[in-house]
């Protein structure tokens, strides 16, 4: 009996041995046969998708966003917390200097309480208007801004000239708002 015990160990290690170089020359082949399907290209590749990031970030009292103006154009979106002024900023893409620059005030569309430090949020998004009126004449980005102190949030536009940008014109336009709300509130009240 104690034969048997001794060679038990040994087997154990053998086998448990043996099942490792099984699996690891199975994890080889499988990585071989991947690689050689990707080199031919296989139909199971995913399509190509084309990503837009925009970012955003803020300070106390300064925040700064990103978003697409045009096509293949972003603008660069400030707000001073100090003064209300929100402001975008586009290069322009034939001379590659700043082409257009637009300016607002918030302080008024979000009834900040007057003496007291207003607590901005700011990010952007897309929009893209059908039908009549300015949000037509908009680029594609829209500004969100909000005061957290309020509630009160209002989004507005860039009325980017493709055409004057196309001849190396120098856009100086107003920001355009869009809409005003309250956060507090369902929409239609």
């Amino acid at each position: 009996m104690s034969g048997c015990c001794e060679r038990k160990p040994w087997f154990m290690l053998c086998a448990g041995l043996g099942l490792g170089l099984l699996v690891g020359v199975g994890m080889l082949v499988g990585a071989l046969a991947a690689n050689r399907q990707a080199a031919r290209g296989a139909g199971s590749a995913l399509p190509e998708t084309l990503l837009h990031a925009m970012s955003t970030h803020g300070a106390d009292n300064f925040a700064i966003a990103t978003g697409p103006v045009e096509d293949d154009m972003e603008g660069l979106f400030t707000l001073d917390f100090l003064t209300g002024d929100l402001r975008c900023y586009v290069l322009n893409p034939r001379t590659g200097v700043w082409g257009a620059g637009y300016r607002y005030n918030v302080v008024q569309d979000l009834a900040v309480a007057q003496g007291k430090a207003p607590k901005f949020l700011m990010v952007t998004g897309v929009a893209s208007f059908r039908g009549g009126g300015v949000a037509n004449n908009l680029g594609s980005s829209m500004v969100y801004v909000a005061d957290a102190n309020t509630g009160n949030f209002a989004v507005y536009g860039v009325p980017y000239d493709r055409t004057a940008a196309g001849r190396g014109g120098v856009q100086v336009f107003p920001l355009v708002r869009v809409a005003v709300g309250k956060a507090r509130e369902d929409v239609g009240q």
